[in-house]
């Protein structure tokens, strides 16, 4: 007797794959080209009942943007009217999207795009009509879109659904005639035109043309953030088929790899998740090469206790070669290199793979008279800081090959087994050592000598340390104690008041990314703040209204100075014999 699968197992079957093949793309987003540079989502209603969650109103915060005088009254009302009575939906999601594109002439046309939802289009032409700021524009009608030219090439269009403003702008360029022999000044374009052709390709333009059809745009919706961001690779494609050389297999590493992030304001922290997805051709590549994790030891004898930033990176060096053979360049870019002696493999072999950036004890540079504590500080400046860029080496002859062409061209000397920067090199602030063990980068000698000793401990957050771990990439910074650093001694430094606030309000920032698996690259970066408890989004406001009254005050002590420097009692014009 054959086996006969249940009806209502079938129904459900189907229902499941329809729900886990739903696209969260918001409906709005159709109308985003799939060819967009980047998109930025803002969830502005999310971000409004976070606030208020937290006893901030929109009204307190624009009375703090906004001053008293009628030029601020005016801004403000306007800003007002359009969150209340504009009739835009605010509750839906708000999107920035850009795109460029080459023109027939090889000029390039970039636009910048504002994408929002219409509640009420009525409500919207009524504003349009009343607000003291655009009344006196003209609203023209297209079979798809209504809109008016806010200012020169940019233009605010909407339909029932929708609105669109699109900052447009087109630059001709020259370019030169082979068959003529001359350079050719193209004639001026109908930028009006070209503009209400891209908004009618927007409006109309069908879901499989837009960025709703691209790998993982509508999984980044999935995630309940404030904000999101999504990036393609696809636009580098115009610029590909200009280029003098055509490289058909880099068209392939191009394209169709994606960048999708989100963005929340937690308790505490601004956290950001981002994964790239890759296309199978460059997946290949980096599952092939895949890398190892970060080499924290690095780190651990910085001979300072108060670091600023470090940065650490782990990767296969073959994977240079690698993408070299994929693209069938590997032999002709040899050829252009053996002149020299060496080969790309010796570029890429001469490393281990391991990267590390330490900054430490920055302070605000000094050399002004009245920031000075003697004489000789006039003359010599201070140093800024100390910086060690560790490289460990990997083939020793393909090292040394590399620094030997060095030590021709001046930029390097050699001195018994180690090499040292030249003179050049000093000149521009940077001690260089380099061995058959490491090629290291220093601030100064001192610095150096320390790190290479090994007598001190870096005083890193454990927290922190401990997140390296496993990462392929990392980034940390140290923001409190940076600012700290910069902070003028006597308190009435230029913008004190706004390094003051940002030391008491951001504790450190930290990012990582991790080895390619399952034809993703996942990172992560975090914002940190010193108040544990509030909300990130609170905190930040009230930062950013800090800085805006410190940039005012110091603004008016500007205004003041100036106007007691020059007496109002003095003639216009004052004759010197």
């Amino acid at each position: 007797m054959p086996f006969k699968i249940p009806q209502t197992f079938i129904v459900l079957l189907a229902i499941s794959l329809l729900f886990s093949c739903k696209n969260h793309a918001p409906k709005e987003t159709r109308l985003i080209p799939k060819d967009a540079i980047s998109v930025v989502s803002i969830d502005a209603y999310s971000l409004k009942e976070k606030l208020e969650k937290e006893g901030v109103s929109i009204e307190s915060i624009l009375n703090k943007i906004f001053k008293a005088n009628h030029e601020d009254s005016v801004n403000k009302k306007f800003v007002t009217e359009l969150q209340q009575n504009a009739g835009i939906n605010w509750k839906e999601k708000i999107h920035f999207f850009g795109t460029q594109k080459k023109g027939n002439d090889n000029s390039t046309i970039n636009s910048f795009n504002l994408l929002g939802s219409v509640q009420d289009a009525s409500k919207l032409e009524q504003f349009l009509q009343s607000n003291e700021l655009i009344k006196s524009k003209l609203i023209k009608k297209e079979k798809e879109f209504s809109y008016i030219e806010t200012m020169d090439n940019s233009v605010l269009a909407w339909d029932k659904s929708y609105f669109i403003w699109m900052n447009y702008n087109h630059q001709i360029k020259p370019y030169y005639d082979t068959t003529a022999m001359k350079y050719v000044v193209p004639e001026k374009i109908n930028t009006n035109k070209e503009i209400v052709a891209a908004l009618t390709q927007l409006f109309t333009q069908k879901e499989d043309a837009s960025i709703v059809s691209l790998k993982g745009f509508g999984e980044l919706y999935k995630n309940k953030a404030e904000g999101y961001f999504f990036s393609s690779t696809n636009y580098l494609l115009g610029s590909l088929t200009g280029m003098p050389l055509q490289l058909p297999k880099l068209e392939e590493l191009a394209k169709d790899n994606y960048t999708a992030a989100t963005l929340s304001f937690d308790a505490g922290k601004i956290v950001a998740h981002s994964t790239t997805y890759t296309n199978p051709f460059l997946g290949n590549i980096l599952k092939k090469y895949a890398g190892p994790t970060v080499n924290v030891s690095l780190i651990d004898h910085f001979p300072s206790q108060n670091i600023n930033a470090i940065m650490l990176a782990a990767f296969n060096p073959e994977i240079f070669g690698g993408i070299l053979k994929q693209l069938e360049v590997e032999g002709l870019v040899n050829e252009f290199v053996k002149k020299s002696g060496i080969s790309t493999q010796d570029l890429y072999a001469s490393l281990k793979g391991d990267i590390a950036v330490v900054v430490a004890d920055l302070s605000k540079i000094s050399n002004e008279p009245q920031d000075s504590d003697d004489e000789v500080s006039l003359i010599k400046k201070k140093p800024i800081g100390k910086l060690i860029i560790n490289i460990p080496v990997g083939n020793v002859n393909s090292f040394n090959k590399l620094m030997d062409k060095a030590v021709e061209t001046g930029t390097m000397v050699k001195s018994g087994k180690e090499y040292k920067g030249s003179g050049l090199m000093r000149f521009f602030g940077l001690f260089i050592v380099a061995n058959n063990q490491k090629l290291i980068i220093s601030s100064d000698s001192l610095t150096y000598t320390q790190y290479i000793q090994q007598t001190s401990k870096a005083s890193i957050n454990k927290e922190a340390r401990d997140y390296f771990k496993g990462k392929s990439t990392v980034l940390y910074i140290d923001v409190a104690n940076t600012m700290k650093g910069l902070i003028s001694t006597d308190t009435a430094g230029l913008f004190y008041g706004s390094l003051n606030s940002i030391k008491n309000t951001v504790k450190d920032i930290i990012g990582s990314s991790e080895n390619f698996e399952d034809g993703k690259i996942r990172s992560t970066f975090e914002m940190r703040m010193q108040n544990q408890q509030q909300n990130s989004l609170v905190t930040l406001v009230n930062l950013f209204t800090k800085v805006a009254v410190d940039i005012r005050e110091q603004n008016k002590k500007e205004k003041e100075l100036e106007e007691k420097m020059t007496p109002t009692n003095l003639p216009g014009v004052i004759r010197v014999d």
